[in-house]
This record gives C-alpha cells, structure tokens and sequence, in this order.
C-alpha cells in the first residue's frame, strides 16, 4: 500500500511546506520504510542529476560512516533502552544522510527568522540545558521537542545582540540570547539582569504586551529572557496561531544603538501538544464569606496552569484607614487619611495539592507570603505578570502555574487551607541604646509574643546603601502564620518603612516561631526612640474538600 504522506515529498523539495510540517515530514520518513524505498531512489536521481556536471572528487568508502561517527560522538550518551532502537532506525538514519542537502535548505530558513514552529523532533545539547535561570519546565521543553536553534543576529555601534535558542510552548515564549563586542568578548549587562522591550505581535499587527513595561533579561552562561503567555490568554485555544516575538535594546554598554530581532513562531504545534481538564460545577463554599470554583487545568511541556474563580460575599470586606503622604505641585508635604473597602479573603491565600494514585504530591499551591520553613508550596513556577484578573465587584479569576505535569494518569485535588487576612494595632515602644543592654518583649492583641533583642547598623555596598536593623524573635498567636506592613516612628514622628527579613519554623503544636531582623533604610544615625508597629497578620483555616480527575 503506498504511503499516504508521499506525496508530500515534492512539496518539501520545492520548500512549499509550512516548517512544522516539513519537521513532521523528516520525523516519517525514519520510521515509514516505503517512504525510505521511495525517498532513496528519487535522492540518488536528484543528486545524479544535479551534480552529473561536476567533476568527481575521490572520497574513501568509510567516509559517509565516518561523519556519521562523529555526530553520535558529539551527541550527549544514550540509555541503553535507546541504543537498542538504532538498529531499527538505521535505514531512516541513511536517508537522513542522503538527503543532507535539502535539510540543509530548510535549516537556512529557519536560521534567518523565517518562521520558527515547535516540533517533536529532539534538539540535543540546548542551552536551556545549562542555564541557571531556566527551570524544570524549559528542560522538560527541550526533552518534547519545543526548542529550536536560531541565531537570529544584528550588530550596531560594534556590539552584536544574538539570539541563539527560542523555547515556544501554549505556557510561555523564551530566548537565549548574547551580547558581545567585535572581538567576540561578551558584554555583562548588570549584575541582576536587565530591561529590553519586548513585543508580541500576532497576525492582526496587535501588541499584546502594549500595556505592559519592559521585560527583565537574566544572566548566566548567557542571557535569558522570558514572556509568559499564560498571563495573557486565558487557554490554549485562545492563543493565536501565528506569533511574532520583538526583542529590542536601545543602549548597550554605554552605547546608543538600535538592536532588534524579530521571531516569527507558529503556536500550531504548541496549542495542540497541550491537554485540558475542564470542570463542570465544582465549587468549595467556605462559611468565611469565599466560593472557589475550579475551571479548568491545562498541561503543556513547559508548565502546568490551573485555572479558578472566586466569588467573595459582602461580609468578606472590611473598612480600612490608611495613611498617605500627599505632595503639592509647590512641593509641598502633607498626611492623608484614606478609606477604602478590602478582602479578607483571597484565591491566591489558599493552601492545596495535586496527588496521584499513589499519594505523591505531583504540586501544591500555598500562601506566597510564608516563610520557606513553613511553606507546603511545591512545584510552583513563580512567572511574571499578575496571577489575578478582577471580573467584577466580588468576582476574581486566577491562575496558579506549576512544573509540567506529564502522561496519563489520575489525579486528585485536595483544598488544605483557606488564610484570612486580619488588621492588627499592635505597638511596640522601643529604646535603641537600651536594647544591646537589655532585651524588650511584648505581647499583643494576637497572643504573639516579640522579642527585640538590638539596635545594629550594617554597611552597604557599592550599589546599595547600609540599613539599621532590629534584631527581633518571636512566637505568633494561635493559627496565626505571618504578620506584615510593619512600620518605625523616631522620636520626631518621622515614619520609616521597614523590611522583615525571618526564618519561620513549626512547633509540635503548630505554632509558628519566627527569627531575624526589621531592617529600616536611609536611617543614618541611631533615634532616641523607635515605635514599632504592623498592621497586618493572617489566620489560617483548615479546610477538607476534594476533587479527583483525570490526563487523558
């Protein structure tokens, strides 16, 4: 019986193909023997036709064998459960040599930008292997087949900007990409990464990053740069088809240019390797005032995203003062007083897991605010961009993205925990000088117990100035897990807001104890006095309520 993807082969030599069917098309031909017979003879017809003008040059008879040699060296070691398919691949391995050339063709086109089109096809040796900020999701994209080579390149001012791999899945877009000058040597862009603007265009001419800022790039070996999709569409079916990515720098090492590169990527491939668990009325009605409602799951290569709405009853919504400090066109400084309604209740403040059948935890989602001792969190991929979208006056979706999630199995949501947010007015007076001496410990309203223990100055670096610091222990009230918004006053009614750095841990009973220091910015010289407050703290709930389903 002739093989109904023959047919396909004259397209591809003609480059009439799409690049993800032309990827498809080479992946056949290993595995299709009638394709091989078929693909041999007409190979060997067009290299005879097409080189019968050139002289001969005299090659020995090991010399294909002996590039082939070389490439399976060059390749990272197989698993024994691999190398025993060689011999079954062996033939689509031979016509992969015969038809070198017209590979070729198709590898030029995606090297220039043509259109970049995740694959199945294994792409060994990817630096999303290697890099420090690539995580578990890019590797496991690089295993499926979603990440190709580019080296996509334009230089200005004598300083090249080269992409040289791109990760494309339903989840996320990201570049690999260098900087380097006209010797080769490479261009360190701030310690912590850098800002690049970025653009996604779809096939309309749309921007669906318009409204957002500049995107963040990291730095490891090279460079890498991320844009969640999963922020942007809200599934995979409602990703366009074509995409283009547009990375642009202005200024490079002190230099004013215009570095831009254009990725052109078909999703095609992408929206279809992604699975979805849709749910039909599964709804949890906490008696706190918040209804969750489970919508759906998706499983891409790269990520798995889960997909909720949260309804919040009237009562779930307390009348809070804040104060504000009011500048005048003159310059002019004045404190406001503001009042507005918030929730105590949040779709992101909620503690649950994702089992399989044999009680493993594949993921679990916590509150984002605990510190890591006490976290449950696992497999969280903290993306960039807002992980709720308002849908009304009570209503919010949101979207809790973790590692891949791969194969068939089934699987069980279990909800933990429900964390409220409550308001403290908690004060504690403080005598800095006094503090190395002697210790201060209160208790407040919460049952939590402080313990503040010295008054230090730590020196600064190059790049960032030195802070005071409050060394502070201490036991939290009952069910109660963190505290936050903490604030200093000196002695002059001065507000100096403050960052708690603590290590929090779990007794027998439950009970958090935590252990660090409040550390208060741009204060030079050691106050007379310090009144130290926090205005938040948040109560856990324990919740028992379960969903199975399914990946088919």
């Amino acid at each position: 019986m002739k093989c109904f993807m023959f047919n396909q082969w004259k397209l591809y030599a003609n480059g009439e193909l799409p690049p993800a069917a032309s990827k498809g098309l080479e992946q056949h031909a290993v595995e299709c023997p009638q394709c091989q017979i078929k693909l041999q003879e007409w190979v060997d017809h067009m290299l005879e036709e097409e080189f019968s003008t050139y002289p001969e040059v005299p090659v020995p008879d090991t010399f294909t064998d002996e590039v082939m040699r070389k490439l399976f060296e060059a390749a990272p070691a197989r698993t024994a459960r691999k190398r025993s398919s060689r011999t079954r691949r062996q033939r689509g391995w031979d016509i992969v040599k015969k038809t070198g050339l017209v590979v070729a063709g198709l590898t030029a086109l995606v090297v220039t930008g043509t259109v970049v089109s995740p694959t199945f096809a294994n792409y060994v040796n990817s630096l999303f292997q290697i890099e420090k900020d690539a995580d578990n999701g890019m590797k496991n994209a690089v295993d499926k087949g979603f990440v190709q080579k580019l080296e996509q390149k334009v230089t200005d001012q004598g300083i090249t900007f080269e992409a040289k791999e791109v990760m494309a899945d339903s989840m996320r877009i990201a570049v690999i990409y260098d900087v380097y000058d006209q010797n080769g040597k490479q261009i360190k862009i701030g310690e912590d990464g850098h800002l690049l603007n970025a653009y996604l265009i779809d096939s309309t001419g749309k921007d669906w990053l318009e409204d957002d800022g500049p995107t963040l790039g990291g730095h490891g070996k090279y460079f890498i740069v991320e844009q969640p999709l999963n922020t942007i569409f809200e599934s995979a079916e409602a990703t366009p088809n074509m995409l283009t990515l547009k990375l642009e720098q202005t200024e490079i090492a002190g230099k004013k240019g215009k570095w831009s590169l254009e990725i052109p990527i078909d999703m095609k491939k992408a929206k279809e390797a992604t699975k979805t668990v849709v749910f039909q009325d599964t709804a949890f009605h906490s008696p706190l005032g918040m209804e969750i409602e489970l919508e759906k799951i998706e499983f891409s290569p790269s990520a798995t995203r889960l997909m909720l709405e949260t309804t919040l009853a009237k009562s779930a919504y307390v009348e809070v003062e804040r104060e504000m400090e009011e500048v005048t066109l003159e310059g002019e400084r004045s404190n406001i007083t503001e009042k507005y309604k918030d929730p105590i209740l949040s779709g992101n403040d909620i503690a649950y897991e994702i089992t399989n059948e044999k009680g493993d935890v594949v993921a679990a989602w916590d509150n984002p605010f605990l510190d890591e001792g006490i976290t449950k969190e696992k497999n969280v991929l903290r993306l960039m961009g807002a992980v709720g979208r308002s849908q009304g006056d009570y209503e919010m979706k949101w979207w809790h993205t973790f590692g891949p999630i791969q194969g068939e199995q089934k699987l069980k949501l279990q909800l933990k925990k429900i964390y409220e947010k409550k308001w403290a007015s908690s004060k504690f007076d403080l005598a800095p000088a006094e503090l190395n001496k002697r210790s201060a410990t209160f208790k407040d309203e919460t049952g939590s117990t402080f313990t503040f223990s010295a008054f230090s100055f730590e020196s600064g670096s190059d790049n960032k100035p030195g802070v005071a610091v409050l060394t502070v222990e201490g036991t939290l009230g009952k069910d109660v897990v963190n505290t936050q918004s903490w604030d200093v006053k000196d002695e002059n009614g001065q507000s100096h807001p403050v960052r708690l750095k603590t290590n929090s841990t779990r007794d027998k009973d439950g009970r958090v104890h935590v252990k660090g220091k409040l550390e208060i910015p741009r204060m030079e010289k050691r106050p007379k006095s310090l009144s130290v407050t926090y205005k938040e703290y948040a109560v856990e709930h324990p919740v028992n309520w379960e969903v199975p389903f399914e990946i088919k």
